[in-house]
């Protein structure tokens, strides 16, 4: 498997597109109006008790230095993976099985 060495720019660039997402879910105007009509959405709930969660532990990774390593076997999750997911806790090989 190849290694990739992330470096700065790259994990800067990722805990920016983490936070913005954050940012997104957590829109306090959309959860207000949910929860004063009663009706919170499941993509809402989803994403305020699924999401916001994984994307938190990504930039803990990221503050932590081991952003990028898969969380089963160890090694570099592929960039193109976590070009798309940013949050990616495994390597597309553990992800499977």
């Amino acid at each position: 498997m190849k290694k990739y060495n992330y470096d700065n720019e790259f994990v800067e660039h990722q805990k920016a597109r983490i936070i913005s997402r954050i940012n997104k879910y957590k829109n306090p105007e959309r959860i207000q109006d949910e929860l004063l009509s009663g009706d919170i959405s499941p993509y809402t709930r989803y994403k305020q008790t699924i999401l916001i969660p994984i994307l938190n532990k990504a930039l803990y990774r990221i503050d932590s230095g081991i952003y990028g390593r898969c969380l089963k076997c160890g090694q570099d999750i592929e960039m193109n993976r976590l070009m798309l997911v940013p949050a990616a806790e495994y390597c597309i090989k553990c992800s499977k099985g």
